[in-house]
């Protein structure tokens, strides 16, 4: 995570076809359903165009983050840091939080999932260690290696900017993200782009009618979440992390 939080006030929409990366070069095929089986790419940004205006608070704070429509937002942490198994503790209480957010809907069937282009799906890079020192029988087989997985690594991230072209983007201040679309359900089974059957967990994500609003960021890993008394109530009751309402005008914390 980065150690500053960009401000978020004065939102703005750019259509997709101005934000989208140059076309690699060679041109790779994309892959289909980068994001997973469970979701679809937004037809259009149109879906997303609402938050601009409903984000109203000072950059840095919780209402430039969640739309300021809500009665009430609370802050759910994640969970404590644990040797293994983490990413199954975050994972598990987005389902929490998705599995309420269902009952708390008149669309459970269509949400919308925002992701973050900068989490560096095209860059990755294999690295691989060996645990004897190179010398004059194998330091050209590590070489070819090296250079095979540098090629493998050139194709997959080529072809992961080729399917990311494919996604509608829209922008926040300092933040563009992918736009998705898919059942409530669909918020723990998507992929990360790249990096096989690993879980990719939304930055923002919301019901189509709009009940309700779910919001973390690349600066932090507490989610943010705005309702109605009813929702919010049964959220506090349920998730397994501590959690807390907050006001509008909360600075939001960086977490490493």
């Amino acid at each position: 995570m980065s150690s500053e939080h960009e401000p978020r006030a004065g939102y703005r929409s750019i259509p997709a076809e101005f934000l989208l990366d140059p076309s690699p070069d060679p041109p790779y095929e994309p892959i289909a359903m980068i994001f997973g089986e469970h979701v679809q790419y937004a037809v259009t940004i149109d879906p997303a165009e609402w938050i601009a205006g409903a984000c109203g608070g000072v950059g840095g704070t919780v209402g430039a983050l969640v739309p300021n429509q809500y009665p009430l937002v609370l802050r759910v942490r994640a969970p404590d840091p644990i040797p293994r198994g983490w990413s199954i503790a975050y994972r598990d209480l987005f389902a929490v939080v998705a599995s309420i957010g269902e009952r708390h809907t008149s669309s459970p069937d269509r949400a919308w999932f925002a992701v973050w282009q900068g989490h560096g799906f095209a860059n990755r890079t294999t690295h691989v260690a060996w645990k004897e020192p190179p010398d004059d029988t194998n330091r050209d087989a590590r070489e070819q290696e090296r250079s095979r997985l540098r090629d493998e690594d050139k194709r997959r991230n080529g072809a992961v900017t080729a399917s990311l072209r494919q996604v509608p983007r829209f922008d926040l201040p300092n933040r563009s993200y992918h736009l998705l679309t898919g059942p409530v359900s669909a918020t723990t089974q998507l992929d990360d782009p790249g990096s096989g059957a690993t879980w990719r967990h939304p930055d923002l994500f919301w019901p189509d009618d709009h009940r309700w609003f779910v919001a973390t960021d690349v600066d932090f890993w507490s989610l943010y979440i705005g309702g109605d008394h009813d929702f919010i109530t049964e959220l506090a009751r349920n998730v397994p992390t501590h959690s807390e309402i907050v006001d509008f005008d909360l600075p939001l914390e960086v977490e490493d």
